[in-house]
């Protein structure tokens, strides 16, 4: 095997460049929107008001952490549809959408009542008053709304799972089509709308992913689809159901917790400085620093999930070389992406950062400098970050959902969170706690590396054995 296969394997066989890129290219694309979405919506609260950007992100961030368990549980409905499709069980995927379906009505139910608790959780955080309003305001509709990205996340495993990817692109695209103009008009009070500041925010984001769910649904009741896939009626199946939980939960429990300890990270921040003003500094740059990261982090979770789908699909197929060639191209692919974005950030953060910029504050010329320095951090960790999401979705694509939680609860807390504490008892700079987080993500690339490397999701499967092939690693 020469070089340059070793690098990029064979782009005609399957998991080769082109099978990814078919696969991986529209669910790059649509987490790319979601990226503007979050970019354009922080841009947009930036120059609304200092309070309102400050608050954007650990609000956003803790009302993602919380539904984290439920996205996790329902998102790994794509590796059951993967497998069964590999399988050539077809009459088994709308039955795993259904059981999908159900969590997410039972997570909705739960995290609505985050709007009865959000007060005291947020007053607990110790931001400014100011700040604690506007952070109440945002999670309080994100909570009330949150079961219809939940249902987004059961139904858009029907097209992901399957490798149908273009359709999950094109949903995302109405998202972010309706979603910016729409936050547009309920933050400034354009248009005719009401001026809700971040409110709005949460409005017009929770509007625009009901669209893409009522688009979801009216191409999932097609007569073909129903006949093939049997995706009516409704079914609750004890068996497949207690299965998704079986092995969706570690995952579930993976992402919250890896979620809590950023989520913690994010809000130890704003604690960071012996001033009022000094906090409020820390706290912006914070944020904007991390919402241009998403740039570089939100479109490769659409190759993580294109890379859970090709294991998946091999795993269910038996056809284990599939698989490992499809790591291989994706681990290239997001490697050369993420190494151009760290260079991007490192020197030449300044046309993204002035984004944020809001006319006529001289006062922010500070708060931009800090911005540039936590640029340099970001761009440390971020092909580690990168590196983490393809692996880990590689063997959670297969079943190896254990491990993953196993890892990330004892990393989180070991490298994270214990860590941050220290930081914040000893009075260390914020550039301490940036570094907590390159050491803790460049620790789990390692770990997630060494994992796959060992073999064990080679001789897993979630479907039933009399669905599941026997795998065959050689070609």
């Amino acid at each position: 095997m020469n070089l340059f296969s070793r690098i990029l394997p064979d782009f005609r066989k399957p998991g080769g460049l082109f099978q990814v890129l078919n696969i991986a290219t529209p669910l790059i694309l649509a987490a790319a929107g979601h990226a503007m979405n979050l970019f354009f919506d922080r841009v947009m609260l930036a120059r609304y008001s200092r309070e309102a950007v400050n608050a954007a992100l650990p609000s956003g961030v803790t009302s993602f952490t919380i539904s984290c368990f439920f996205v996790g549980v329902i998102g790994y409905a794509n590796s059951f549809v993967a497998q069964y499709t590999g399988a050539e069980a077809e009459h088994r995927v709308g039955p795993s959408i259904w059981q999908a379906f159900w969590l997410s009505v039972i997570g909705g139910v739960l995290l609505a009542t985050g709007y009865f608790w959000a007060e005291p959780m947020f007053r607990l955080m110790g931001h400014s008053e100011s700040v604690q309003k506007q952070e109440v305001i945002y999670f309080q509709i994100l909570s009330l709304g949150a079961f219809i990205p939940l249902m987004q996340g059961a139904f858009s495993a029907f097209w992901a799972g399957r490798g149908k990817t273009m359709f999950v692109m094109i949903n995302n695209f109405v998202v972010t089509g309706l979603n910016i103009p729409l936050n547009y008009a309920f933050i400034f009070g354009n248009w005719g709308a009401p001026e809700l500041g971040i409110g709005g925010a949460a409005i017009g984001t929770i509007l625009a992913a009901l669209a893409g769910l009522i688009l979801y649904l009216i191409f999932f009741f097609l007569k073909k689809e129903r006949v093939r896939y049997a995706t009516w009626p409704p079914v609750f199946d004890k068996e497949l159901f207690t299965r998704m939980l079986r092995y969706g939960t570690p995952s579930g429990v993976q992402l919250f917790l890896d979620l809590l300890a950023f989520n913690i990270f994010v809000i130890m921040l704003g604690w960071v400085g012996s001033t009022e003003e000094e906090k409020l500094v820390t706290q912006e740059a914070s944020t904007i620093a991390l919402s241009i990261n998403s740039i570089s982090f939100t479109p490769m979770i659409g190759l993580g999930q294109a890379v859970s789908v090709l294991v998946g699909q091999g795993v269910g197929a038996g056809k284990i070389a599939n698989a490992c060639r499809a790591v291989r191209t994706c681990r290239t692919l997001t490697l050369l992406y993420t190494g151009s974005m760290a260079l991007l950030f490192f020197f030449y953060p300044d046309p993204l950062i002035n984004l944020f910029a809001r006319s006529g504050d001289a006062g922010q010329a500070e708060t931009m400098e800090v911005v540039r320095l936590f640029m340099k951090f970001i761009a440390a960790f971020t092909m580690f970050d990168a590196t983490v999401i393809v692996f880990s979705g590689a063997i959670k694509g297969a079943g190896d959902t254990k491990f993953a939680m196993y890892a990330n609860v004892g990393l989180a807390f070991a490298l994270c969170v214990l860590p941050c504490i220290v930081a914040w008892k000893m009075q260390w700079s914020a550039n301490a706690y940036w570094i907590i987080l390159d050491i803790y993500i460049t620790t789990c690339a390692m770990v997630f590396v060494w994992r796959y490397i060992q073999g064990k999701w080679k001789k897993m499967h979630v479907i039933e054995d009399e669905y599941a092939k026997q795998a065959v690693e050689e070609e």
